[in-house]
């Protein structure tokens, strides 16, 4: 019949420097994703506000006149976008 196996004999993968070279490489990717998705929500918050000055700068260029108006709705759909 079979004899028993030893317990080394019987684990189904080895330990040492090639599984740790795994997680190492497993442990970075995962980092530089993290850091990616991270970068992506950063600019898509940083974004909006940034394009509210240029365009309030181009509605007052336009019509300085209706500028205060204008401004006045845009804010209140940032607002409204942003709640």
């Amino acid at each position: 019949m079979n004899e028993p196996l030893e317990p080394v004999e019987a684990r189904q993968a080895r330990q040492g420097r090639p599984v740790l070279i795994i997680l190492a490489v497993s442990m970075v990717l995962a980092l530089i994703a993290a850091a990616v998705l991270w970068g992506a929500i950063a600019d898509e918050e940083t974004s909006a506000f940034t394009d509210t000055e240029a365009d309030v700068s181009a509605i007052q260029s336009i019509a300085p006149d209706q500028a205060s108006t204008s401004v006045a709705r845009l804010e209140a759909h940032i607002q409204d976008t942003l709640a």
